[in-house]
């Protein structure tokens, strides 16, 4: 067997071992003082207010300077960090990588693909904002002085939205849903709407914690639109 032919096995075998093989760890082997340094750090921050607006819920929301504003100095004193950055999966899908570092070198990190509205850098940068937002609280166990005023949907008791987030450590799967979503044409139609308005895209992602517009529960779809039109016939001043 010549040097191309153990290359070429070697490549195999790596090629075999990736599809059996469980996804690198979300944690470093031992995280006992980090949770012990984010035990006394989350005893010393405070909950977040509300300073942002979110037109499409008319509800309130705290932004990322905000949860940050709250949550450095005790995680700094206590030897925390937080460092945010996007990557590429296996498949090339940007991921964005949220990690909570120790002194002692101990870590966990949580993963969220992310899956823009639309394939352009406004929406890239709209939705990033979203999910660098999210990560950040629901790592440092940052809240807010009302939770859910920034889901308008929490306040009706017969959503059928559920409440679990997506796990972070596990690839995301977009029709594992326990509802009904939006159909192809639906999904086509409220692109055609947002085209002009990406923002609030990210306002609808928020409210409705998806993930994705292609997640959107069909049954909130005719609501969705209506309510889309209004806004934006507001900013048009008609």
């Amino acid at each position: 067997m010549d040097t191309k032919q153990v290359l070429d096995a070697i490549a195999d075998l790596k090629r075999s071992l990736s599809q059996i093989l469980p996804d690198r760890p979300n944690r470093s082997a031992d995280i006992k003082e980090l949770s012990t340094a984010l035990a006394k750090a989350q005893g010393e921050m405070k909950a977040a207010s509300l300073n942002c607006e979110n037109p499409y819920f008319k509800s309130s929301y705290a932004d990322l300077s905000e949860i940050v504003k709250v949550s450095r100095p005790a995680l700094s004193k206590n030897g925390l960090s937080v460092i945010q950055q996007i990557l590429p999966n296996e498949e090339g899908h940007n991921v964005l990588h949220c990690i909570l570092t120790h002194s002692s070198g101990q870590w966990i990190e949580s993963r969220m693909r992310i899956l823009p509205a639309k394939p352009d850098i406004q929406s890239f940068a709209s939705h990033v904002s979203y999910l660098r937002r999210y990560s950040y609280a629901a790592l440092v166990g940052v809240v807010t002085t009302d939770e859910d005023d920034d889901a308008e949907m929490a306040v009706h008791s017969e959503r059928e939205i559920p409440t679990k987030p997506l796990p972070t450590n596990t690839k995301y799967n977009p029709r594992d849903l326990s509802y009904e979503v939006i159909t192809k044409e639906q999904l086509e139609h409220l692109h055609y709407v947002l085209a002009d308005a990406p923002d609030i895209a990210n306002q609808i992602l928020e409210g409705y914690r998806i993930q994705c517009l292609a997640d959107m529960p069909k049954t909130k779809f005719q609501a969705a639109i209506e309510r889309i039109l209004e806004i934006k016939k507001v900013r048009a001043g008609k």
